[in-house]
């Protein structure tokens, strides 16, 4: 979606005036309102909002963030917000030019610093903006929903509490409470209710989960080599064989169940296909994982793997960005699943770029594994709100041809080309410059015992040779001492003659 819709900013005293624009204007009828702030952003849906009423709104130290409906806004001031100070929020909301109005403290500024950054500000230089260092920790955010009442017109009506009613599942369709399967939720998934939880409430609670979850000693052990099981191939040699699309008869049966009446195939009204993209691609990467990651045996954790490496499924948490799908891939097999290995996900990564380049059926007869991967245990859930519906697009030719997936493929593997490791927010450049330095340590710390140990043994060869030299002189000296004594008996014999 195009960032056209841009948060304006003014600085009264102590106060941080926004204003949000919520109704798209296209680019044929006009651009973004003067004076529009270029460090704010808008990311979501397509779809127009409805319900403004229903928003989530956040606050960190330098970031205002707001999810209207379908769609999040970001702000990031050059002044520090003063969250404390926060016990009500006013939220104004003119529905005839459809702009959302509030006001947030700020604490007072050092002189000093609010001249240089103002400087930078009204220079309207992106680049010397973004030189500010205030980048955005989503765990650091304060949620202040609670504390927010919105006024919906200006008819000086109520002030009324925001309210939580956001969709999910495939092409965000499903609205309301989850239908009830027969499984425990917080086994399969860390989304209990995914109505009352924003997707930047999702966003933000896999984050923090991720961050908890991360094990720097795990990947320590695979970034020198893959800790692979005995008596297992090494998984980063295998070869997927794409040309195995043959189904089975239970695969032929299910496709059939899903597919067989025209009103099933039919696409939600006014859907997002760039959302329903980056889940596919979500699920996908997570397939690949699997398949690399077994050689293509599948296992009883492959339901497992399948699930929790798909934030998609596993946190009902919608995608705009291809960029966001592959970075939260990387992360979550970094810290999750057996092989936590940089360059092994990438593998992974390619290895989905193969499949949407021309291997249509083989991504269908994958789909339909997944499908019967969480029907055997309780990931029926996931079938439901996603599975059922990704099977359906994908054999669907007229809104997926086989040539919208080869762009897909071009896509992501541009997108693979721009992300390093630094962008994944785990610190791994300097826990690898950790580890070499470990290593290193233990070279030298080996070569010195080695020293050490030679040294001992010259020591010890050097004794013998100092024993040996002294017993060679001991035998010497009585040597010496016993041809003195046979001399000196000689010479009293011949004097004891001449006195005779």
């Amino acid at each position: 979606m195009s960032n056209i819709l841009k948060i304006i900013c003014e600085y009264s005293g102590n106060l941080c005036e926004l204003q949000v624009p919520l109704k798209k204007i296209s680019p044929a009828t006009g651009a973004a309102e003067p004076g529009g702030s270029s460090n704010s952003s808008c990311i979501g849906s397509g779809r127009e909002i409805v319900n403004v009423r229903n928003s989530d709104v956040f606050l960190g130290d330098y970031h205002f963030l707001i999810y209207v409906d379908v769609r999040l806004f970001k702000f990031r001031s050059y002044r520090r917000f003063d969250a404390k100070d926060i016990k009500n929020l006013m939220l104004f909301y003119n529905n005839k030019q459809h702009v959302l109005f509030l006001q947030l403290p700020c604490l007072p500024a050092n002189e000093e610093e609010e001249r240089r950054d103002n400087r930078k500000i009204r220079s309207n230089d992106k680049k010397s903006f973004n030189s500010i260092e205030r980048p955005l920790d989503l765990g650091k955010l304060k949620r202040i929903t609670d504390l927010c009442r919105i006024q919906l017109n200006d008819d000086n009506q109520d002030f009324v509490k925001l309210e939580a009613k956001f969709d999910y599942g495939f092409a965000s369709k499903f609205h309301g409470k989850i239908r009830n399967f027969e499984c425990d939720l917080k086994n399969i998934s860390r989304i209990m209710e995914p109505s009352k939880a924003s997707p930047l409430q999702r966003s933000i609670d896999r984050n923090i989960h991720e961050m908890r979850d991360f094990s720097r000693e795990q990947y320590k052990l695979n970034f020198v080599e893959l800790q692979i099981p005995d008596g297992h191939d090494n998984p980063a040699l295998f070869n997927i064989n794409f040309k195995d699309t043959t189904l089975t008869s239970d695969e032929e049966s299910l496709l059939h169940n899903l597919t067989c009446k025209p009103e099933m195939m039919k696409m939600p009204k006014d859907f997002d296909q760039v959302e329903v993209d980056c889940g596919l691609i979500s699920i996908l990467l997570a397939i690949c994982y699997d398949i690399r990651s077994t050689t293509n045996e599948a296992n009883c954790e492959s339901g497992w793997t399948r699930s929790i490496l798909t934030p998609t499924l596993y946190y009902f948490e919608p995608f705009y960005r291809l960029r966001d799908v592959v970075i939260s891939f990387y992360r979550r097999s970094l810290i999750y699943p057996l092989y936590r290995n940089y360059e092994f996900s990438r593998h992974c990564v390619e290895d989905c770029i193969q499949a949407l380049q021309m291997h249509s059926e083989w991504l269908v007869k994958q789909l339909l594994i997944t499908h019967e991967l969480f029907n055997v245990g309780e990931r029926a859930v996931f079938n439901y709100y996603y599975l059922d519906d990704y099977i359906r697009y994908i054999t669907n030719m007229t809104v997926c041809p086989a040539t919208h997936l080869q762009t897909l493929a071009y896509n992501l593997k541009n997108v693979l080309l721009d992300i390093f490791k630094k962008h994944l927010g785990l610190g791994l450049t300097d826990l690898e410059s950790e580890l070499l330095r470990e290593l290193i340590t233990d070279i030298h710390i080996a070569s010195s015992n080695s020293e050490d140990e030679s040294e001992d043994q010259e020591d010890g060869e050097g004794e013998a040779d100092d024993a040996g030299t002294e017993s060679c002189e001991s035998e010497f000296c009585n040597s010496n001492e016993s041809s003195d004594t046979e001399e000196n008996s000689v010479i009293e014999k011949q004097m004891n003659e001449l006195k005779l």
